[in-house]
């Protein structure tokens, strides 16, 4: 009798983790629960190594349970690989355009207006990108010089 309740058991953890983004154990017994199969933490531990199933990082970053052979994922970057490309600055005319990541830009628009320099006359904040506008007679390259003291990140993008 153990022996088809176990064969079942280990049919239906397949086919949840493979319809369903389980993050731990805890969340798989409750799953298995739900289905009518009793379980301890160390029979899903023994079964998740007989069916070799493992943990994989989904797109979104969060680690979940996968059945052999699935590579349904990508490598995820970390956050600060991703926002160290968000760093951008652009100029035309007399004005700087300067990309941030999200929720980012109003911080950034205070330190730069808190230099308080000739060569900049103000700024407009958005979520992600600040709008500087420069005095007429203004050198970007001085201009560009300031605003990587507020922004070390745009260093790294050179």
């Amino acid at each position: 009798m153990e022996r088809q309740d176990k064969k079942a058991r280990l049919q239906m953890i397949r086919m949840i983790v493979g319809n369903y983004p389980v993050e731990n154990q805890e969340e798989l017994a409750v799953q298995l629960g739900k289905a009518g199969f009793s379980t301890t933490q160390t029979m899903l531990s023994r079964d998740l190594k007989q069916l070799r199933i493992s943990k994989v990082r989904t797109r979104s970053g969060k680690s979940v349970y996968a059945l052999p052979g699935v590579v349904y994922f990508d490598p995820v970057k970390t956050r600060e690989e991703l926002n160290a490309t968000k760093w951008f600055l652009q100029f035309s005319g007399n004005m700087a355009v300067l990309h941030t990541p999200p929720g980012h830009a109003s911080l950034v628009a205070c330190e730069i207006d808190e230099l308080k320099s000739e060569q900049l006359l103000g700024t407009v904040a958005g979520d992600d990108t600040v709008i500087i506008v420069l005095a007429e007679e203004a050198d970007i390259f001085v201009v560009r010089e300031h605003i990587m003291e507020v922004v070390p990140q745009l260093r790294k993008r050179r």
